[in-house]
């Protein structure tokens, strides 16, 4: 959601820590509101990956405006055939160049999928201090490990050709980064307290 309020082609970190804000009811959103960031302070976030460079327009907002609900196809799709098979077949079609070396991202896959870094260092996180779900807390921190390093990093050659594509400077500050340093939150040190809580939390502690 909060991808699609700021029309951007790719899903990303900066979005993740959006809709943690955006959740509100959360230990890790609660954090961020001690710290002075809240909701529409994040807001900024716009204006630092506006000052990056200029984005490739969302080919889903782009293809509405044609008349093409790109969504509402899937759902249909996916009504007929089944999710598999329309995410199989999506799949083929993108690799079918490959062999040429162009292959791409297409409206049906979603938006380019920015995430899963920060998704991985939740998934473990909780894991191994023997969660049975992914909560905000584990999210925000997959996000901030993230956030240390220059926008792109962990992305193999395809990931960063595909960022670029969308308009993504690749090895420059990560937004994350740049917009809780402009806050004065100190992302390394934000990093060490929430994992702190979570350890507390699963330790029983108050």
């Amino acid at each position: 959601m909060e991808r699609d309020r700021l029309g951007h082609p790719y899903l990303g970190d900066e979005h993740l820590l959006l809709g943690v804000l955006a959740h509100a009811a959360n230990p890790a959103a609660a954090m961020l509101n001690e710290r002075g960031l809240d909701l529409p302070t994040a807001a900024e976030i716009a204006r630092i990956v506006a000052e990056s460079g200029p984005l490739a327009r969302d080919d889903t907002t782009l293809l509405r405006e044609f008349g093409v609900d790109v969504a509402r196809m899937r759902r249909q799709l996916e009504a007929t055939f089944g999710t598999l098979a329309v995410h199989d077949a999506a799949r083929r079609v993108r690799l079918r160049p490959w062999w040429r070396g162009r292959s791409q991202h297409n409206p049906l896959c979603g938006p380019l999928y920015l995430i899963k870094r920060a998704q991985l260092i939740a998934c473990t996180t909780a894991g191994t201090r023997g969660e049975t779900e992914i909560r905000p807390e584990h999210l925000l921190y997959g996000v901030l490990r993230v956030a240390r390093d220059p926008l792109g990093s962990g992305l193999g050659r395809r990931g960063r050709r595909d960022a670029s594509r969308v308009g993504l400077r690749v090895g420059t500050a990560h937004p994350v980064r740049l917009l809780l340093t402009g806050q004065g939150i100190d992302v390394d040190r934000l990093s060490e307290d929430l994992l702190g809580d979570l350890i507390g939390r699963r330790e029983g502690h108050p």
